[in-house]
C-alpha cells in the first residue's frame, strides 16, 4: 500500500512523509545510542506490537535511515540495525525537539507511570559533549538516574552511549532521581543549583567532572 505523503514541495514536508508516523522517532532515538537487536528495541518501546516494530524499521530502511547488517562479536552472528549518515543527522536534529517536549510538555508528566532509561538523556547529551567537550577528554561518565543506569563514553571527540553499568572503573559517577533531571532539562534548576541542594551527586576525576558540568550548564542553563 503507498504510503500517504502531504504532496508539498517543503523539506519539512518530506521529512515528515518519513518520520511523521507515531514511534518512528523513538526508533530513532533507541539507534542513537548504537546498534541494537529487534528484540533491544522491542524491550525499549514497550507498547509497540511486534508486528507495528517490523513496518516501522522496514519503512526506515527503505527510507535510508537505518540499515542492518550482522554483528559478528554477538552470539549466532546476530542481526542488528543502526542509523546510516543520514539516520545520525536525522538524530542529531531530534536533539531540539526533545529539549522544547522537556520545556514546555512535562509539567503533569510522573516518572513513577511512565518508562524511563538513562541512556535516553545520554543521547541527547552526546550531541552537546561532540560540540563542546574538549578534544583531548579521554572519560567515562557512569550515570544513575533512579534505578536506570547508563554511561557516556568520550574519547578524543569520539562521543558514544552504553546501556547499564560500565566493564571497567568509571572516572565519574553522576547520581540524581529522573524529576531532577527533568527540571534541569525543562530549565527551572542549573546543575550547580542541584548539586548545592544535593539532589545531583557527581564524583570522580576532578577536571573530568568540570568538563562535564560545564557542558550541562551551557545546554541547560535557563534564558
Amino acid at each position: 500500500m503507498p504510503r500517504k505523503t502531504y504532496g508539498q514541495f517543503c523539506g519539512l514536508a518530506h521529512a515528515l512523509d518519513v518520520v511523521g508516523e507515531r514511534w518512528t522517532l523513538l526508533i530513532v532515538r533507541e539507534l542513537a545510542s548504537g546498534p541494537k537487536r529487534y528484540s533491544e528495541l522491542a524491550d525499549a518501546l514497550t507498547g509497540i506490537g511486534t508486528s507495528l516494530l517490523a513496518n516501522r524499521v522496514r519503512q526506515l530502511e527503505s527510507d535510508g535511515v537505518v540499515t542492518r547488517r550482522l554483528a559478528l562479536d554477538q552470539p549466532g552472528s546476530a542481526v542488528v540495525y543502526e542509523l546510516s549518515d543520514a539516520g545520525r543527522e536525522l538524530a542529531a536534529a531530534v536533539v531540539p525537539l526533545a529539549m522544547w517536549g522537556a520545556r514546555h510538555q512535562m509539567d503533569d508528566a510522573d516518572v513513577s507511570r511512565e518508562s524511563f532509561r538513562a541512556e535516553w538523556l545520554l543521547n541527547f547529551l552526546a550531541a552537546d559533549f561532540r560540540r563542546d567537550a574538549p578534544k583531548d577528554l579521554a572519560a567515562v561518565y557512569e550515570f544513575h538516574i533512579d534505578d536506570s543506569v547508563a554511561c557516556l563514553h568520550v574519547d578524543a571527540g569520539r562521543v558514544w552511549v552504553t546501556p547499564g553499568p560500565s566493564a571497567s572503573p568509571s572516572d565519574v559517577t553522576v547520581r540524581a532521581s529522573a524529576k531532577t533531571v527533568a527540571r534541569m532539562v525543562g530549565r527551572t534548576l542549573t546543575s550547580q543549583e542541584a548539586i548545592a541542594a544535593g539532589r545531583l551527586e557527581v564524583t570522580g576525576d576532578r577536571a573530568a567532572a568540570a568538563a562535564l558540568t560545564d557542558v550541562i550548564e551551557r545546554r541547560l542553563a535557563p534564558h
